[in-house]
């Protein structure tokens, strides 16, 4: 597995991430992160090898003024476009944990036709987009911990309820980590969803 750290300039800001190049990739999946966390945490977990040895393109992004991208004025699913723009990815499958489920949501409202699939895991304030939440038409893997006391399980349910084309995987006994907590599990639902699309 060979994985390089790269940058690219957006709006004069240096952004960071990391990929796991490999011949012959199918598809893009860009891992989006917590907001404790940093694009390595995907690498650290396993997850991100576990996605590259099924043969995807794994790019693990991180946001300004987190890990070692600069900080930038642009609103932060903005930057995942232009980031995506700046490196030819016309459509992926975007994986986005906690804080980055919320900026995933924005995305998929905005440019939800880039997207081949979207995965939100234990997503703050999904409260807020209730009412626009079936706007988004992309094939959505809803994971939970049932646990967590950041992000309740109630929002898992409105998601669920209200993303017309959607599935809930729950880790009954797990919190707010769950995908890296059972990061093999994680790995196995969200590869057998990715691949099920076909």
């Amino acid at each position: 597995m060979v994985i390089k750290g790269e940058y690219v300039n957006i709006k004069g800001s240096k952004i960071h991430y990391l990929e796991i190049d490999k011949e012959s990739s199918k598809d893009t999946v860009i891992l989006l992160h917590g907001k404790r966390y940093n694009a390595y945490d995907w690498i650290n977990s396993g997850i991100a090898e576990n996605l590259s040895n099924q043969g995807f393109k794994v790019i693990c992004f991180e946001f300004p003024g987190y890990g070692s991208s600069e900080e930038c004025d642009l609103e932060k699913e903005e930057v995942l476009l232009e980031f995506v723009k700046k490196l030819n990815i016309s459509s992926f499958h975007l994986v986005a944990p906690s804080f980055s489920g919320e900026i995933s949501i924005k995305f998929a409202l905005k440019y939800g036709d880039m997207l081949k699939s979207l995965t939100i895991v234990d997503s703050i304030n999904v409260d807020k987009y209730k009412e626009k939440l079936n706007e988004i038409y992309v094939k959505t893997l809803i994971v939970w911990g049932k646990k967590d006391e950041i992000a309740p399980y109630e929002f898992a349910e409105i998601l669920k309820n209200n993303i017309k084309n959607s599935a809930l995987f729950v880790f009954e006994n797990l919190g707010h980590t769950c995908y890296f907590d059972d990061a093999k599990k994680f790995s196995e639902v969200l590869i057998n969803f990715i691949k099920g699309l076909n």
